[in-house]
């Protein structure tokens, strides 16, 4: 585990450091309210778009057209614990 963590932090962490830090740097102005404003329309934006898509592209390489291969329908249950997460904790 040591090596896979030494071989990250010297291949990942020059890569990313310098989106993260611009990230943090503008997202750090800004009160905390806005941050969970921004991640909750984010999923709830992305949970609208994923019902808008069709049942014929969601079951593309399904073995079978069942109901509860449908990924549309996992998807919102799946992201409400973490709406609740970032709105009340």
């Amino acid at each position: 585990m040591e090596e896979i963590t030494l071989f990250l932090e010297r291949n990942l962490v020059p890569v990313l450091k310098p989106a993260f830090d611009l990230f943090h740097s503008l997202i750090d102005q800004l009160p905390p309210p806005v941050w969970r404003f921004s991640i909750c329309s984010y999923l709830v934006f992305g949970t609208i778009w994923v019902l808008f898509l069709s049942r014929d592209y969601v079951l593309l390489g399904s073995p079978d057209q069942a109901r509860w291969r449908d990924l549309r329908l996992w998807i919102p249950p799946l992201l409400i614990p973490y709406l609740l997460i970032y709105l009340f904790i």
